[in-house]
């Protein structure tokens, strides 16, 4: 698969941003800010799931704590695969030992969720951090679901000149459907 060149420097800067930033003092994660086009580019997979479990465990190296979550895919926006993915973040709780990282997103068990993915060997990783999850709130009766991002913890930047510069005051994202955030996204999954 061939990437676009911009969307390669684009993930350089994120994995640069987060190299040099991650898990500061005050409890905040600097990345590099992705807008919808882009996440959704850089992503093999674009999901609705339902998480089912997760378990933590000590990586392959004893190095670092990782979490498997498992969710049952409803809906294929971008991408094909099987109907249950295996989503590996880095964090979790080993033996009464906790490790957090602060601007990951939360996958808690029975969450209807939207997940931006990239493909790894026999599990996937979220494109983005929290940039890369809708939460699919809950809705009253024959209401219209909406869906929300949690980016607590995640202090967003973007690229000047060349540079990393932090936003200092990021717009919130606007109040959307969950029919409008599916559309959008199967559109952008099929722009290749």
């Amino acid at each position: 698969m061939r990437r676009h060149p911009r969307m390669t420097r684009v993930a350089q800067a994120i994995g640069l941003a987060l190299t040099l930033f991650a898990a500061t003092p005050a409890e905040a994660t600097v990345a590099v800010q992705v807008d919808r086009p882009q996440l959704v580019e850089m992503s093999d997979l674009v999901v609705r799931a339902t998480v089912l479990d997760a378990t933590s465990r000590w990586n392959e190296d004893r190095t670092q704590i990782i979490t498997l979550t498992r969710v049952a895919v409803t809906q294929h926006l971008k991408g094909a695969g099987p109907t249950e993915l295996v989503v590996r973040q880095f964090g979790g709780e080993v033996d009464g030992l906790v490790s957090r990282v602060s601007g990951d997103a939360r996958l808690e068990a029975g969450a209807d969720v939207v997940l931006c993915l990239r493909r790894g060997v026999g599990v996937v990783y979220l494109t983005a951090m929290a940039q890369s999850v809708w939460y699919v709130g809950p809705q009253a009766s024959g209401a219209t679901p909406e869906v929300h991002r949690d980016l607590a913890g995640l202090t967003l930047a973007r690229m000047q000149g060349g540079q990393v510069r932090v936003i200092e005051h990021p717009t919130a994202d606007p109040r959307e459907t969950l029919p409008q955030l599916l559309t959008s996204l199967a559109a952008l999954g099929r722009r290749r």
